[in-house]
């Protein structure tokens, strides 16, 4: 089979995902980040990758966020928002991230295939990334972690309609020092 022909596959199967998504659990998930008073964000692996990029690009739209991983992280609060990406949900860091949230007040959010897990016990609110292999079965959690990047900016490209956010606007909050 050529790359090309596997893309084509790839591209397919998070298409075919598309439909599983669950549009009540995304705008909850987007009303919450508006409420938030800061953002944290934390997954591990290819995952925790797929997060940094959603925290990068919800710093860009201007809102206050952290991933759990940096030192210069803020004190955490009541008001506050935990954001975690999980394929299983049950990451052991992750829990014990969402039981230091839980009891201080934040509210958790989790992005992640399995509404039974450990981590879905703690969450406030779940937006589930159902998977169904159509023609490829790529190899752990890939699929997850597409979709989950995908969903990720389709979440902020409607957040910059409820901010008030343009490209440009965004582009003025990049990195002038890299």
């Amino acid at each position: 089979m050529t790359i090309r022909n596997v893309l084509s596959n790839i591209l397919t199967e998070i298409s075919a995902q598309e439909g599983n998504l669950n549009e009540d659990q995304l705008q909850e998930f987007k009303n919450a980040i508006i409420s938030a008073k800061h953002i944290f964000l934390a997954g591990t692996g290819r995952s925790g990758l797929m997060i940094s990029a959603f925290a990068n690009r919800l710093m860009h739209l201007g809102l206050n966020v952290s991933l759990i991983t940096e030192i210069s992280k803020p004190k955490a609060n009541v008001g506050d928002l935990l954001i975690l990406g999980s394929n299983s949900g049950e990451t052991k860091s992750l829990i014990a991230y969402a039981n230091q949230a839980k009891a201080i007040g934040v509210k958790i959010i989790l992005f992640t295939t399995n509404n039974n897990s450990s981590l879905a016990k703690l969450a406030d609110n779940i937006v589930a990334i159902p998977i169904n292999v159509v023609q490829l079965n790529q190899p752990m959690g890939s699929t997850f972690e597409q979709l989950s990047l995908l969903t990720y900016d389709s979440i902020i490209y409607s957040l910059m309609e409820d901010l008030n956010q343009t490209p440009e606007s965004m582009k003025n909050r990049h990195a002038n020092i890299e």
